[in-house]
C-alpha cells in the first residue's frame, strides 16, 4: 500500500483508532510528566520526589546542594531534551507530508549539516556558544534547497530532497575541513557533533521554547490541509489550498525548528524518522492527532534516551549515538521494506 493511497481509505471519518490516538496523547503526555520528576531527582546526587515538588514550587529545601542540582543542571538538561525531541518529531512528521515519504526527515534538506557547519565555525573562533551561528548554519542551508529547487517556480519533491543531498554532502565537507583546522582541541567538536545535551543552560532552554510552540501550533492548525496535500498536488488544489505556498510556509517552520534544535544539541539523528513512522503505523494519517503524537514521541525518546544511562549505568554517552542505534537498523528496516514494496508492484 503506497503513501498516498492509504490516505485515501483512511482520511473519512471519525474511527475507533482515531479514539485510541488522543486516549495515547493523553497517556504520553502523562509519562512524560512522571519521567521530568522521576529523572530530575535521580543520578549521582539522589533528590527524594517530595524535595523535587519544593524545588520546582520555589520552596526551602533541606539541602542547599539539591536546590542547585536540580534547577541548574539537571532540570535544564531535561528541559532541553523535551524540547528538541518535540521539535524533531513534529518536523519529522511534517517533512514526511510534504514530500510524500516516510522515510522522510528534518536532515532530508541538509539543515543538520549546515546548522553543524555554522556551528563549528563559532567553536573554531573561540565563541562561548554556537548557538546563533548554527541556527544562520541551518538557514542558510534552508535557503540554498529552496533557490536550488525552485528555480523554474515550483518546489518539487524530487528536486528539494536532491538539492538537500547536495547541499548536506556540500556542509559535510566543510565540517571535515573544520576537524582538520581544530587539530589537537578536535575532540570538543566532535562530541558537539555526536549529539549531546550535557551543559544546556536555562537561557539555552529558552532559546527552543519559540521554536517548539510555534511549530507545534503551526503544524496543527495546518493538519487538514496536510491531509489534503497528501492526496496529491491536484486535489489539493482543487480543495483550495494555495499548495506552493502552503509547502514553502511549513518547510521553512520545520527546518527553523530543526535548525534550532541542532544547534543546541547537535545532530541527533532519526528522531524525526522512526518517531513519525511508527504512530502512522499504530494509528493512521490524520495529522489532527499524528503531530501531537509524533511530538509527544519524540520528547520522551529523547528523554528516556538521554537519562536511562545516566542514572542505571553513571555514565556520559552523547544521545545521538543512542539514537542512531535505535534509528539505524529501523531506517534498514524501512529501507528493504519499501524496496520489496516497488518489486512486488512492479512485478504484478
Amino acid at each position: 500500500m503506497s503513501y498516498v493511497a492509504g490516505r485515501r481509505r483512511q482520511l473519512p471519518g471519525r474511527t475507533r483508532r482515531e479514539s485510541l490516538a488522543w486516549s495515547c496523547i493523553l497517556i504520553l503526555g502523562a509519562v512524560l510528566l512522571f519521567g521530568v520528576l522521576y529523572f530530575v531527582g535521580k543520578g549521582f546526587v539522589e533528590v527524594p520526589l517530595v524535595e523535587v515538588w519544593k524545588i520546582i514550587l520555589g520552596r526551602d529545601t533541606a539541602q542547599e546542594m539539591w536546590h542547585d542540582v536540580v534547577l541548574y543542571i539537571r532540570l535544564p538538561r531535561i528541559l532541553g531534551a523535551l524540547l528538541i525531541g518535540l521539535i524533531l518529531g513534529c518536523a519529522g512528521c511534517i517533512f514526511q507530508a510534504l514530500l510524500l515519504n516516510p522515510l522522510a526527515s528534518p536532515y532530508t534538506l541538509g539543515v543538520s549539516g549546515g546548522a553543524a557547519f555554522g556551528g563549528a565555525c563559532a567553536l573554531y573562533l573561540g565563541l562561548s556558544n554556537p548557538i546563533f551561528p548554527a541556527f544562520l548554519g541551518g538557514l542558510a542551508s534552508l535557503l540554498l534547497v529552496l533557490f536550488m529547487s525552485g528555480r523554474r517556480g515550483s518546489f518539487r519533491t524530487e528536486s528539494l530532497v536532491l538539492a538537500g543531498i547536495i547541499v548536506s554532502s556540500v556542509f559535510s565537507a566543510g565540517v571535515s575541513f573544520m576537524k582538520h583546522l581544530f587539530g589537537e582541541e578536535v575532540g570538543s567538536l566532535v562530541f558537539w557533533l555526536m549529539g549531546t545535551l550535557v551543559g544546556i543552560h536555562l537561557k539555552e532552554v529558552m532559546w527552543l521554547w519559540p521554536f517548539a510552540v510555534g511549530i507545534i501550533m503551526v503544524g496543527v492548525f495546518s493538519a487538514k490541509a496536510l491531509d489534503v496535500l497528501c492526496l496529491g498536488e491536484k486535489v489539493a488544489r482543487q480543495s483550495g489550498v494555495a499548495t506552493e505556498t502552503f509547502r514553502l510556509l511549513l518547510l521553512i517552520v520545520a527546518t527553523l525548528g530543526t535548525a534550532a534544535a541542532v544547534s543546541v544539541g547537535g545532530i541527533i539523528a532519526f528522531v524525526g524518522l522512526v518517531v513519525p513512522h511508527i504512530f502512522r503505523i499504530a494509528f493512521g494519517p490524520l495529522h489532527l492527532y499524528l503531530l501531537p503524537l509524533s511530538a509527544l514521541g519524540g520528547a520522551l525518546l529523547l528523554l528516556v534516551s538521554d537519562n536511562l544511562i545516566r542514572v542505571y549505568f553513571g555514565v556520559e554517552i552523547p544521545v545521538g549515538v543512542w539514537t542512531t542505534l535505535i534509528g539505524g537498523p529501523f531506517f534498514f528496516y524501512l529501507f528493504i521494506k519499501r524496496v520489496s514494496w516497488r518489486e512486488g508492484r512492479s512485478e504484478s
